[in-house]
């Protein structure tokens, strides 16, 4: 095998006479399918869930014949003006990984399947490693971490149960299967856990699908209705979770009643909004999320910095690019935010001017 004849990933992969699967790391942990990301890397299609300019991915491989034996590699690659996977990078990683492996990878030798040193790996956090460990178990049909059934009974009844004795993984793994009734017991419960359990259980849940009495619950803490608002940190991690509930109509009306009601959104509450629930931006929310970021830019004196950088980030993600360019020409935005659009572009305009 040369890196002359294939023409992507995908087919080095299949000629290597592997079976692979492929999941975005972007915005959370989401499987794509084959054909998608091949279409990404062929330029038909920009990554839906860019972040920094990168499509973030975890490619897991393992030979046709012994499925037993699973390998992983995290790569980055970086993106062009029209969000698109830059062609030169994809083959300088795929020239990479030719040289160095050729098709060794079929062969069941893990230290063959080891990445080189590259610009394209990336080693994920330890909370985005085991929603990654916890997804990808269960796309593959194989059972959970040892500890699953630990957190299911702490879950159900915290008071008899030891949460130091529960790991990352496992909670991770309960997220990513939770369903209904054990969606109620988090409800029914979720004062009497442990903080440290309730932030890891919230931050694991954004990769799953969230169940409805966990929303809610959910919601009305952001809102303030429940007796002791949150903290930053569980707001924090409540608005991660709360992204991966399925009723997208529910939640960009919850969307605008929180941006409305809160009166200073930091950088990191900002930041949230943006990373895990670009999809439940629509005409009014955009407006409402970026009037907000042009205030807290200029009450915390980011001179534009922040501005320019949320909305480089929003204007990339593919479905979203249409709503905040027609921003530029709402008459409903107000002078403020029309200041904050402008220093973008005369940023931009010095920009090329001193390249």
């Amino acid at each position: 095998m040369t890196a002359e004849s294939i023409n992507s990933i995908s087919e080095f992969l299949l000629h290597a006479g592997t079976n692979f699967r492929i999941l975005d790391l972007g915005r959370g942990v989401v499987p794509v399918s084959g054909q998608e990301f091949l279409d990404m890397e062929n330029g038909l299609i920009a990554p839906p869930r860019p972040r920094q300019q990168h499509g973030w991915y975890a490619i897991l491989f393992w030979n046709g014949q012994a499925s037993e034996q699973h390998y992983i590699w995290f790569i980055k690659l970086p993106l062009d003006e029209q969000g698109k996977i830059v062609s030169a990078a994809r083959n300088h990683f795929l020239q990479i990984i030719v040289d160095a492996l050729g098709n060794r990878i079929s062969k069941n030798d893990s230290a063959s399947s080891k990445l080189p040193d590259n610009p394209y790996s990336f080693v994920p956090n330890q909370t985005l490693m085991a929603q990654f460990g916890a997804v990808a178990r269960k796309l593959l049909n194989h059972p959970p971490c040892a500890g699953y059934l630990d957190v299911e009974s702490y879950v159900r009844d915290p008071e008899t149960h030891d949460w130091n004795a529960l790991s990352l993984q496992a909670i991770a793994d309960f997220a990513a299967r939770i369903n209904r009734a054990q969606g109620d017991w988090v409800v029914k419960h979720f004062d009497s856990y442990s903080t440290s359990f309730q932030l890891a259980l919230l931050n694991a849940l954004e990769s799953s699908s969230l169940p409805e009495p966990i929303s809610m619950l959910l919601q009305r803490k952001l809102l303030s209705e429940d007796k002791e608002p949150l903290d930053d940190a569980m707001e924090l991690a409540s608005l991660r979770a709360l992204s991966a509930y399925t009723d997208a109509h529910e939640l960009t009306h919850f969307l605008q009643q929180y941006i409305t009601k809160k009166e200073d959104l930091s950088l990191d509450h900002l930041s949230v909004l943006a990373a895990r629930h670009y999809r439940h931006f629509d005409t009014k929310l955009t407006r409402l999320y970026f009037e907000e970021v042009a205030k807290s830019d200029e009450k915390l004196g980011y001179n534009g910095e922040l501005f320019t950088g949320l909305f480089s980030d929003l204007v990339q993600i593919p479905e979203l690019r249409a709503e905040v360019l027609a921003l530029l020409r709402s008459p409903e935005r107000s002078p403020l935010l029309a200041n904050a659009f402008g220093r973008v572009f005369s940023k931009a305009q010095n920009d090329r001017k001193s390249q």
